[in-house]
């Protein structure tokens, strides 16, 4: 059997795969014993306004995604990819990395041209009819037009840079590509406060009061330094709520959405930062950052491998593995294997948001006010109550709130 049928199968496996969630994601977990341990806390309208949230837009989200999975099938199964590079290559005169720039902003378009409709359907049409969002037209234009540009000018380096290693390290690129990889994202969570956040919001050090003094009072018992607490302008834009913390050492930096500090009491936002503080106490960021190293040298092993064999059987169109016209196959591949270990990775973050609980109620010892920080964000945000086990499972990077209530309900000194 060709390696290009296998591909396809896997391809079209996955399309079936995608549109099975979806569908246990629409319809959730029905069980009588959930709705009764769910209704200990919550209401009927609680259980129906999360139901009538998470299903919005559901028809729209399938056509979204049978959308990307025609274009990747389109680059990657036919010749499109290797035309759309040569065409590029010609204009620019052979011209490597400016036809790697250049395929990189046409690629990126048709995804973006094609995605824009559902962009404005999910992250304004809907954010307004349930009440979240409150962006003028052309404050959600400005708002996309940045978040594009910033996907343009960080993907395109990205890209470069992976080419440049590709074609300048035939055999150690396999290791050059995981560092740099390292690199880059440890340089966006230090330039992230610094350069991203002020782009879309503004922020100013939390004042001088209870709150703060709170804050400073739990930090100093997790032992955690902190070189300020600072309050972003959610509320201009929505009606969510966050809170996190950036930075390394003693240059960690806490951020709160000021909706937050509206919506909930002094004693549940130090709950919800014991939460944070506790993903610190753990190294939950840096045991990432190892796991995702050690995931990114498998994988270019893997891709390196099943590239040569892809190649050698010549039955997708690929030219060199440094091509910009490859980009789509290795996405594709990418893709696949994501959707492989997803489950994995869900599990493992799951489990250290079980760890980052736990933390937040050894520090603050004040179990009612984690229980009811979980229920007001549960309401505020329309939250699903009773998603599909099988959803939980595989994509969840968080226990449920039902599990995360029961969780402290079980908690002791």
């Amino acid at each position: 059997m060709k390696l290009r049928t296998v591909l396809f199968f896997f391809y079209v496996i996955q399309i079936g795969f995608t549109l099975t969630m979806k569908y246990f994601s629409f319809e959730g977990d029905t069980s009588s014993e959930l709705r009764e341990r769910i209704l200990k806390y919550f209401t009927e309208e609680d259980i129906l306004k999360g139901i009538e949230y998470s299903r919005s837009g559901f028809f729209a989200s399938v056509l979204s995604d049978l959308i990307d999975f025609v274009v990747a099938g389109i680059f990657v199964f036919t010749p499109a990819s290797v035309r759309l590079e040569e065409k590029i290559s010609e204009k620019t005169g052979g011209r490597f990395y400016i036809t790697v720039l250049l395929f990189f902003f046409a690629f990126s378009a048709v995804q973006f041209l094609l995605s824009i409709p559902f962009q404005y359907y999910f992250g304004f049409v809907l954010e307004h009819r349930f009440g979240f969002s409150k962006m003028t037209f052309a404050e959600w234009l400005i708002y996309t037009g940045k978040s594009l540009g910033l996907g343009i000018v960080g993907g395109g380096l990205g890209v470069l840079c992976v080419a440049f290693i590709l074609k300048k390290f035939e055999n150690a690129w396999r290791f050059l590509v995981p560092i740099a990889s390292l690199v880059l994202g440890l340089l966006f969570s230090v330039l992230f406060p610094i350069l991203i956040t002020p782009l879309f919001y503004d922020y100013k050090p939390i004042g001088e009061g209870s709150l703060k003094n709170k804050i400073n009072a739990l930090c100093e018992t997790a032992k955690i330094r902190v070189e300020n607490v600072y309050v972003i302008d959610e509320s201009r834009y929505s009606g969510h709520t966050n809170a996190y913390f950036t930075g390394w050492g003693e240059s960690r930096k806490i951020f709160l959405y000021d909706t937050l500090i509206q919506n909930h009491t002094e004693d549940e936002i130090i709950s919800v930062l014991g939460h944070e503080i506790g993903h610190w106490t753990h190294d939950h960021q840096v045991k990432d950052i190892a796991l995702d190293a050690l995931e990114t040298i498998l994988l270019c092993f893997f891709l390196g491998y099943l590239f040569v064999k892809f190649k050698k059987e010549g039955s997708v169109p690929l030219k060199e593995l440094y091509s910009p016209s490859t980009l789509p196959f290795l996405f594709l591949l990418l893709s696949l294997f994501g959707s492989l270990t997803r489950p994995a990775w869900s599990a493992i973050s799951r489990f250290q948001e079980t760890q980052a609980d736990a933390e937040a109620l050894v520090l603050t010892g004040d179990k009612k006010s984690f229980i009811g920080t979980e229920v007001k964000l549960a309401k505020d945000n329309r939250s699903r109550l009773n998603p599909h086990r099988a959803e939980v499972i595989y994509y969840h990077s968080h226990p449920t709130t039902l599990e995360r209530i029961e969780f402290a309900e079980r908690w002791k000194k």
